[in-house]
């Protein structure tokens, strides 16, 4: 789920300070401009930008670099994921259930965003939509109880106030907000069908105005989740759980990173995560193998390889739970890389 770097983040920041943190700023701000500067590493401007990295979370803070001419912006199509075969009914028992589905479309909201993180799986399915002028968070799912489960990853005062009721399409439903500066963050939460829950988190002036945002979300269509890679080595009662892709409208890096979790009946799972890094692996191969892969050890629960302009990362815990080392690597070792990262259509 969306916590998972939050959670990752805030545990790491309390082992060194010693006391409570509110990941959700830091990591809000990481995820944007980490993400500009990887689609724009290859137009940087030599010399003309620092970068630091956090240990153990991957995440970049970094001054973006200057796109270069010959790195247009892409369309907004270009953050959609591909069709996938629907009879335009969503129906709840489908909701999160496969992990290769995601069962609604937001192509009207896509045009004032540069960056969109797909993710289905476990009961539910979201969209959040990053850019320079809008940010926006859209969730799908069974119960109401897995939207409380969400954290919240925009930015905003911390002060929601009281629920309002509200119209959304033919369908009534609540809505709050949060102030956050000169606008406010308001969430829309509505039932688009019995057995459905929908909420949306947007920045807007009015309480219709972020209404009529999310009534344009359209539940009449399907999209595949889709990773530029497979895994052919499961552990013994191992499926796919989760998938999630972020996506970006940069012409010649349109794949940001993607994300595979894996897990059995028991309660265990571990996630491979793979992210576009042209630039290689300074560090070299490591001394563990996995299938073809030299695999090296980041931290204690982190294996770490590069395939084909891919960081490739197994996380066993914090993004993961129960799962040993030896296992982490058979699944490694059936990692398969797709043949054109910037075809999603392909995947």
């Amino acid at each position: 789920m969306f916590s998972d770097l939050d959670e990752q983040l805030a545990a790491t920041l309390r082992h060194r300070a010693g006391g409570d943190v509110d990941p959700a700023p830091i990591v809000e701000h990481a995820r944007y401009r980490g993400r500009r500067l990887r689609l724009r590493r290859r137009g940087l401007i030599a010399g003309g930008v620092a970068a630091a990295c956090v240990a153990l979370t991957s995440v970049v803070l970094a001054i973006p670099g200057v796109r270069s001419t010959d790195d247009p912006i892409m369309p907004a199509a270009a953050l959609m994921l591909p069709e996938a075969q629907s009879d335009g009914t969503v129906r709840p028992e489908e909701v999160g259930a496969d992990p290769a589905t995601v069962h609604f479309t937001t192509d009207a909201l896509l045009n004032d965003a540069e960056y969109a993180t797909w993710r289905t799986g476990r009961g539910i399915e979201s969209v959040e939509l990053q850019g320079p002028s809008g940010q926006a968070r859209f969730a799908l799912a069974r119960t109401e109880a897995l939207l409380n489960g969400l954290q919240q990853t925009l930015s905003s005062a911390g002060r929601p106030q009281a629920r309002t009721e509200v119209r959304v399409g033919a369908r009534s439903g609540v809505a709050w907000f949060d102030p956050s500066g000169d606008r406010k963050l308001w969430f829309v939460r509505w039932q688009p069908a019995d057995g459905l829950w929908a909420q949306l988190d947007t920045y807007a002036t009015t309480r219709d105005e972020a209404a009529g945002t999310a009534g344009r979300v359209r539940f009449d269509g399907a999209h595949r989740c889709v990773v530029p890679f497979r895994l052919e080595s499961m552990p013994p009662g191992g499926r796919l759980l989760e998938c999630s892709v972020t996506l970006g409208r940069s012409a010649r890096d349109s794949f940001v990173d993607g994300s595979l979790v894996v897990g059995d009946a028991s309660g265990r799972w571990l996630t491979v995560r793979a992210q576009f890094s042209p630039a290689g692996d300074e560090a070299g191969p490591g001394d563990l193998a996995a299938g073809p892969y030299r695999v090296r050890r980041q931290g204690s629960d982190v294996l770490k390889m590069v395939v084909k302009s891919c960081h490739v990362e197994a996380f066993l815990k914090g993004w993961g739970n129960g799962y040993t080392e030896a296992e982490g690597l058979a699944v490694l070792g059936g990692y398969r890389p797709a043949r054109d990262l910037d075809r999603p259509d392909t995947w």
